[in-house]
């Protein structure tokens, strides 16, 4: 996916005439379009134009546009933002409804001035209905029954949707793996009621200290996995070291049953990381290893 160093090819001028828009933008695999001060359109590639062609309505996202519900808890939900729906003519001549993200950019003359906006749409339809069907379709379960954290089903979904965040905008992007030591034990000690009612209570609590856009998964019994966009691997690891300490301090049993957060890190490389998800899941758990032993 395109980086928006196409902003950068943009070179502030007094004069509209001297930009020459075609050059700049008419190889560009996404709609562009540029609308000038009064709200006039300025230019538009060639996708841009279709675009606006096949739709019966104004393509370009109002300023209190109006979302329906699912697609507000699609947004909710961090994983993208949809800023317009656009209904788009079919080859059979149905119209058929496409989720756009919507990238805006000031554009300023030499002097500072205001002389235009443009405009990148970004398709978003093929994520957007594959969340809005795991939302409705009650046969796929989305979060654990205990925890309410999401089931390992959906991990490599939104780690790729996370990933593709990361190659657009080049915000860090980290994994966290984590478990608790002597779970078993306190299982064993205690019961499956007690047991689950603990884990429903690590449920609890990390939703109330992670961020909406973190996202924490179930992966097995005593495994999880947790994706902190826009997190770096220095503060990844102080916000589980402080979550461990916590955690010691509300969890009060004897040493040989009490459940202990044990936990490894790894922050996403492009290079190395990208389509090799293994490898960043990988180093996380080497690093768990390396908590565990230094514990």
């Amino acid at each position: 996916m395109e980086s928006m160093d196409i902003f950068k090819q943009i070179q502030p001028d007094d004069s509209l005439n001297d930009i020459d828009y075609v050059k700049t933008f008419s190889s560009f695999n996404k709609p562009v379009a540029v609308k000038g001060v009064k709200g006039e359109i300025l230019y538009m590639n060639e996708l841009a134009k279709n675009l606006s062609k096949l739709s019966d309505q104004e393509i370009f996202a109002l300023y209190d546009e109006k979302l329906p519900e699912d697609i507000a808890q699609v947004n909710g939900l961090g994983l993208v933002s949809i800023e317009k729906i656009i209904r788009l003519k079919t080859t059979d001549g149905e119209m058929e409804e496409k989720f756009f993200h919507i990238e805006s950019k000031t554009l300023l003359n030499k002097f500072g001035l205001f002389y235009g906006t443009m405009f990148i749409f970004y398709d978003f339809t093929s994520l957007v209905k594959y969340v809005l069907n795991i939302k409705n379709n009650s046969e796929n379960k989305v979060y654990d029954d205990i925890t309410g954290l999401f089931l390992k089903n959906q991990f490599k979904e939104m780690l790729s949707m996370e990933v593709e965040r990361v190659t657009r905008y080049g915000f860090p992007l980290t994994l966290a793996v984590f478990f608790f030591e002597n779970l078993v034990f306190f299982g064993q000690s205690f019961g499956k009621d007690k047991l689950n009612q603990l884990l429903k209570f690590f449920g609890i609590f990390f939703k109330q200290k992670f961020r909406k856009t973190d996202t924490i998964f179930r992966i097995d019994f005593n495994s999880f996995i947790c994706i902190l966009p826009h997190t770096n691997y220095e503060s990844a690891n102080n916000k589980f070291k402080k979550l461990q300490k916590e955690l010691d301090e509300v969890i009060k049993f004897q040493s040989s049953i009490k459940p202990i957060l044990i936990f490894g890190i790894s922050e996403f490389d492009l290079k190395k990381h990208y389509k090799n998800y293994e490898l960043l899941i990988e180093e996380a758990r080497i690093n768990q290893q390396n908590n565990k032993f230094y514990k």
